[in-house]
């Protein structure tokens, strides 16, 4: 299976209750085998790893945990702390937004693990707030239909809007040439907010990511952009809000807590 790509992708959030709210945009992601991001970076003069660039990859952008050897070691010792093995030999396929002139934001990134003779193993969705705090999701039931799929208690604060006590329904498709992902919140069993990517995979060249800062402009600042301007509209429609300080106890397990977590703590 080919994991060095980019996957053009149409992202689609669309919120139920209290009041509907939808939306979507064009985006692309990469899609890296960890161990072959320097290669990638030798060989496309305009991506670099850990170094600024028209776009980037930068280990500091995902889990971290304190362990040398950058992202791949940081995420199997996060893995083997939640009980869970991955192979030293084991293929391990990132996709993710890249950083555009030095400045990144991934509001989600997914990492596919898969055996040396690729079979699948695992998946594990890296979600990331605006104030930069990250909670990683192992997925390891793999269905008939070839999708991970885990509904789990999110315990994390994503959006003012979205009650941190929910529960994400996580379904992930495995990259082919399509690649399908849905994360929806839920209440019990109201469905809340849906969210999805649909992506088209493209061959990583240095002609095509050339071409796509030109067709996607400013990708990061057009990401982070849209979250403000629809958290006005939200705001305008006089959707419930949720304030961070005020619910500390439904998140739990946070990466780079914020200091809002850590005030008035014993």
């Amino acid at each position: 299976m080919v994991m060095n790509a980019i996957y053009e992708c149409a992202v689609a959030h669309c919120r139920l209750v209290p009041k509907r709210h939808a939306f979507n945009y064009q985006v692309f992601m990469l899609s890296v085998n960890l161990d072959e991001i320097p290669a990638i970076a030798k060989r496309i003069p305009w991506f670099s790893h850990n170094r600024f660039n028209l776009f980037s990859i930068n280990d500091k952008d995902h889990v971290d945990l304190g362990k040398p050897g950058g992202i791949r070691a940081n995420l199997t010792q996060w893995l083997a702390n939640e009980g869970i093995d991955c192979p030293a030999d084991a293929k391990v396929r990132l996709l993710t937004f890249p950083r555009v002139l030095g400045y990144g934001f991934n509001p989600v990134s997914f990492y596919y693990i898969e055996s040396a003779n690729g079979s699948p193993l695992l998946a594990v969705a890296e979600v990331v707030n605006t104030y930069r705090e990250m909670k990683l999701f192992a997925l390891d039931h793999l269905g008939a239909d070839g999708i991970w799929h885990r509904r789990v208690a999110k315990n994390f604060y994503v959006s003012p809007f979205s009650d941190p006590g929910l529960e994400f329904d996580f379904r992930l498709g495995i990259p082919d040439q399509e690649w399908r992902v849905n994360i929806d919140d839920y209440d019990a069993n109201e469905r809340m907010l849906l969210s999805a990517i649909r992506g088209q995979r493209r061959n990583l060249s240095a002609s095509r990511l050339l071409w796509y800062a030109f067709k996607y402009p400013m990708l990061s600042v057009k990401i982070i952009g849209l979250i403000h301007w629809h958290a006005s509209l939200l705001w305008m429609k006089k959707v419930p809000y949720f304030s961070k300080v005020d619910r500390r106890e439904a998140q739990l397990d946070v990466m780079r807590p914020h200091t809002s977590l850590k005030e008035n703590q014993p």
